[in-house]
């Protein structure tokens, strides 16, 4: 990420499974709480958008949090041809119109989605993440669609032994506000289910909102993100066309 953002960024995103906003909604309101308290959105992913209630929990929110569709390996990757990738999502994002919510991104379980990126564009979509794709540094595909990547995981998958994935995720949030970089946490609402993990994410959370204070970090939606970086994007094209000229 450019200088020009001013701090670094981080980002909450929350995956639900079919089914998880009914059974875990103690969970869900003890998050929603947390992130009111804090002061940080999240982008919240679920297999049925318009379908579960979602919608409407976070409607009532005063935080702006953001709506996403998970996506499995079921409709969308490699395997899966154009049209039926074409039909199911059209089919998810005519479900969510219906509940007057708007999706600007796609977040994939277990795959991987850098083809026919020119489908999202058509119903708006300008966000993809994969597990394929981790690290700090969202890149630039095509179309004006931009991969975020994952940095960290609840319950994490990486091997963050010395100091554990808090101790890590602390590194990485002074090494964004040095270099003006993304950190991007996932969680699965879940993992909230234990309350050793509740504890971690609010420490965590904590620990953002400190930074933030300080101007250090600000802590956006992965739509939040693609508007930080758009401009960027569009001030490097043009650098580039004037020493072409």
């Amino acid at each position: 990420m450019s200088k020009n953002t001013g701090s670094g960024v981080f980002g909450l995103s929350i995956d639900l499974q079919e089914g998880s906003a009914s059974s875990l909604q103690a969970e869900l309101r003890q998050l929603l709480k947390t992130l009111q308290r804090v002061q940080i959105p999240a982008t919240f992913s679920t297999p049925s958008p318009g379908r579960d209630g979602l919608v409407e929990r976070l409607r009532a929110e005063s935080l702006r949090h953001e709506h996403a569709i998970l996506a499995d390996s079921s409709w969308i990757g490699p395997s899966v041809g154009r049209t039926q990738f074409s039909r199911e999502l059209a089919r998810r994002v005519e479900i969510a119109k219906a509940q007057r919510a708007s999706f600007h991104t796609i977040a994939v379980t277990d795959t991987e989605l850098t083809a026919n990126l020119d489908l999202l564009v058509k119903h708006r979509i300008s966000v993809v993440r994969s597990p394929m794709n981790t690290g700090f540094h969202p890149q630039s595909l095509r179309f004006g669609v931009w991969q975020a990547p994952v940095s960290f995981t609840l319950p994490s998958k990486g091997g963050w032994q010395f100091g554990g994935t808090e101790w890590a995720i602390k590194r990485a949030l002074s090494r964004a506000s040095r270099l003006h970089g993304l950190v991007h946490l996932v969680v699965q609402l879940e993992t909230l289910k234990d309350q050793t993990e509740v504890a971690s994410l609010e420490r965590i959370l904590t620990t953002v909102q400190r930074r933030r204070s300080k101007g250090l970090i600000a802590a956006v939606t992965m739509q939040g993100l693609v508007a930080r970086l758009a401009p960027q994007r569009q001030a490097v094209s043009a650098r580039s066309v004037l020493r072409v000229a």
